[in-house]
């Protein structure tokens, strides 16, 4: 790239990802000659930062509603200045934006559970979008390739499932998402005994008679709680 561009593209980075209220006489300033509309410029940078203001209120719905309107917009600025996009493809640029909230959060004065609550949205997101295949059959019990698993101090599964309505209570949770095979919805739960157990035995290939023979428990009850995950898509079976 020559020089030159290099330059003009730096200029316009600047432009588009700080909100100063000379961004644009500055954009100007630095490349004389350049007779490009004015109005125009102003719309397009209009229209970027609405695009990514839009695409995040998309991906953190729920995070977008833990914080006032005023405080949500300076976090979407400082966001987009911080790490410009460089992916061609929009929901991209809100990978960052979990991390980006736990570096600032304490500076912020930032509910606690917003960082924790931001990279659920973003699993969520990711284990839609998986490309990772899921076989259509399987030989024996395997685990769902799209499951992903998070841990935070907080109980978020039921914070999401009332779709944010109040605050989410304390305490450890271990989530678990996943892409349902026929569904092709993003499926979560937190972790309990009965989905642990049908991961546990997918991964080491037991079988329900194994499990009951080494725990005591009745292999019916073993079935069924295999089934039951089964018809979640959390495991597939042959």
């Amino acid at each position: 790239m020559k020089p030159g561009l290099r330059g003009f593209f730096h200029s316009m980075e600047q432009y588009l990802t700080r909100q100063e209220p000379d961004a644009l006489e500055r954009l100007y300033t630095a490349h004389p000659g350049w007779d490009a509309p004015r109005s125009r410029v102003a719309l397009y940078g209009w229209m970027v930062r609405h695009h990514v203001t839009s695409t995040l209120e998309k991906l953190y719905p729920l995070t977008r509603a833990g914080v006032d309107a005023g405080r949500w917009e300076e976090l979407v600025r400082a966001y987009e200045a911080s790490s410009p996009s460089r992916s061609f493809e929009m929901n991209h640029l809100g990978e960052g934006f979990p991390g980006f909230l736990a570096d600032e959060a304490a500076r912020r004065g930032l509910p606690d559970f917003l960082p924790a609550l931001a990279r659920f949205e973003w699993t969520d997101f990711a284990v839609y979008t998986s490309l990772e295949p899921v076989p259509e059959r399987v030989e024996r019990l395997t685990v769902n390739p799209t499951l992903a698993v998070l841990e935070h101090p907080f109980q978020l599964c039921a914070y999401v499932r009332r779709q944010g309505r109040g605050q989410p209570e304390a305490g450890q949770e271990m989530a678990l998402l996943w892409r349902h095979p026929e569904r092709l919805v993003t499926m979560f739960l937190a972790a309990n005994d009965r989905s642990l157990l049908a991961v546990k035995m997918a991964l080491e290939g037991l079988t329900p008679s194994q499990v009951s023979a080494a725990t005591g428990v009745a292999e019916a009850g073993i079935r069924a709680a295999v089934e039951s995950c089964v018809a979640d898509g959390l495991v597939l079976s042959p």
